[in-house]
């Protein structure tokens, strides 16, 4: 991710948006895609692993598989706000001791993160321009499963992604969505190693989950 993609994503991210986020989840729990994501992973045999949650927020997947059983997570987020908030809800749960926080571009951070049973990306490879490089050191620290949460590739998606960089451009900020293709991003990552066990979709999301062969 380029340094001014960066501040843009990190300018948007802000602690405004992190409040607005945990004051939802607070009320409501999970998202929809993040309830069929946590669906999904907990039909695995997944206690006692770790994960990986890249672009993790305020840390609702962290969060709520600590509960079922996961021993250590670790979130990359480019967005600081949203690192301090999840920090602050796991002093709360008395989590902290299980989780690691690192903030920064997940693909420049790679290289010094250990591999996790469980990598998960919600809604996060439509904030990155370079998708492959994002797949390819993702995938390569997963050992057992791999979860993707992105838009659909259809006209709706890429006439509101337009729409964005519209709000974007008149707001000044460099910070750009993307829709990537389904069809690019599945070859990548089963091109790893991986199967797909696990497809579902909620309004313009596709939610997948992967596991090694």
């Amino acid at each position: 991710m380029t340094c001014q993609h960066c501040c843009g994503a990190d300018s948007i991210f802000d602690k405004k948006s992190a409040k607005r986020d945990f004051k939802r989840y607070s009320r409501k729990g999970p998202n929809k895609t993040t309830r069929s994501l946590l669906s999904a992973l907990k039909k695995e045999n997944i206690k006692g692993m770790s994960v990986l949650d890249i672009g993790g927020g305020i840390g609702v997947i962290q969060h709520e598989l600590l509960k079922s059983g996961i021993v250590k997570t670790t979130s990359v987020d480019a967005s600081s706000a949203y690192a301090e908030k999840a920090k602050s809800i796991a002093q709360e749960n008395e989590t902290l001791g299980q989780m690691v926080f690192i903030f920064g571009d997940f693909v420049d951070c790679a290289p010094s993160i250990e591999e996790h049973d469980i990598v998960t990306l919600e809604r996060v490879v439509c904030c990155y321009p370079d998708v492959r490089a994002l797949l390819l050191n993702s995938t390569d620290k997963a050992s057992k499963y791999y979860a993707l949460v992105y838009p659909k590739d259809t006209f709706l998606s890429r006439f509101l992604i337009r729409l964005s960089h519209l709000y974007f451009l008149i707001k000044g900020n460099p910070f750009r969505t993307f829709v990537h293709s389904e069809r690019v991003m599945q070859k990548i990552v089963t091109g790893q190693g991986f199967e797909l066990i696990h497809k579902d979709g909620a309004g313009i999301w596709r939610i997948l989950l992967f596991k090694r062969d």
